[in-house]
């Protein structure tokens, strides 16, 4: 046993625990130090000088990051190779069964990262940011990727075709006659965060009103596109379509391009249909570039602009637009084995595949 002074007055502690305290201490007293990148770090990439990532997200969000990046740490020139989620997980397993190594870091849904890590594909990092998240985003075993910020689903519209005040205000508006054949839609079959979206309907609105609904929509005569959500996204925003469902946060990010007229609809809820992390690739080419993107992705300054395209923000003292932080996000679930395959068979009747 030990004896430690306490504010309190003298403590005896084992030694173990003597040793966790004065840790503590002198942990509290030491200048913060965790958000510091090392200088070595950053030499070693500026060497390599270039990083390659493989996305998901979408082309306009990887410009933005890029530049911001760039940036941040001249002399490393980001590349980015955008699929979405399917084919880029047939992409990187393709190559490397094959022993070819191409990139340094994964962007992608997290559900999907427990795959490329049985595989032995990922090796981990813990960046100097990933306290700034609560454990509910880790990976787990930790430090092989933190879900940073959440992907949102549900309505969109063009803005010149239809008001403010004509627009869907719930799911169920869809149904309305006048929207017949003005609807264009992500396939909930083909890309697999809609279909979160729409295992979240049957969850939060009962089996039975969700096939009810899926029903109506699919006698609504939608256009369905996958499987991925850029075709629905701007096609709302040039008018080719009045109402879209999918990434609302495209309302943001395509809806920047010149011409485009994009408006969200905060339906109750809005679905989190997913969200990526980044990891690093084992056998990297540009490991150290490659842990740099990784930083930079989890650091308050580019959170900050990620949520200024569409996107929620898991980072501690990020808010983002005023509509969808005050928007009522709930988490779709992700469905598996024979509950899953109900659903997707009852889809493709539905929508087609």
């Amino acid at each position: 046993m030990i004896q430690v002074a306490t504010p309190n007055g003298p403590r005896r502690l084992t030694l173990s625990a003597a040793v966790a305290s004065v840790a503590l201490t002198l942990t509290s007293l030491l200048p913060s130090v965790a958000w510091a990148q090392s200088a070595e770090l950053i030499a070693a990439a500026r060497k390599e000088g270039k990083v390659m990532v493989y996305g998901e997200m979408i082309t306009p969000t990887m410009r933005a990051l890029k530049a911001g990046f760039e940036k941040k740490y001249p002399g490393i020139t980001m590349e980015f190779i955008y699929l979405s989620g399917a084919p880029l997980m047939n992409r990187v397993i393709s190559e490397k069964d094959a022993g070819r190594h191409l990139a340094d870091v994964i962007a992608v849904d997290t559900v999907r990262m427990p795959v490329l890590n049985d595989k032995g594909y990922l090796v981990p990092y813990r960046s100097v940011h990933q306290d700034n998240y609560d454990r509910q985003w880790w990976s787990d075993p930790p430090d092989l990727w933190v879900r940073n910020h959440l992907y949102l689903g549900g309505i969109m519209y063009n803005a010149k075709a239809v008001s403010r005040a004509d627009a869907p205000k719930t799911f169920h508006d869809l149904l309305d006659p006048k929207w017949r054949g003005k609807i264009a839609l992500v396939s909930p079959v083909a890309n697999d965060l809609l279909f979160a979206m729409f295992a979240g309907f049957v969850r939060d609105m009962g089996d039975a009103r969700a096939q009810e609904f899926f029903k109506g929509l699919a006698a609504q005569k939608p256009l369905v596109f996958g499987p991925g959500g850029m075709r629905v996204s701007q096609g709302v925003g040039t008018g080719e379509f009045p109402i879209g469902i999918g990434f609302v946060g495209h309302t943001y990010s395509v809806g920047r391009e010149p011409g485009y007229s994009m408006a969200f609809s905060p339906t109750d809820p809005v679905y989190a249909v997913g969200g990526p992390g980044f990891a690093l690739f084992k056998n990297a080419p540009s490991p150290n570039a490659g842990k740099l993107v990784i930083d930079y992705m989890l650091s308050n300054e580019a959170q900050e602009e990620i949520t200024t395209m569409g996107y929620r923000s898991n980072a501690r003292g990020v808010k983002g637009i005023a509509d969808l932080t005050a928007a009522k996000v709930v988490v779709a679930p992700v469905p598996t084995g024979a509950e899953a395959e109900r659903l997707r068979a009852t889809l493709k009747q539905l929508f087609g595949g």
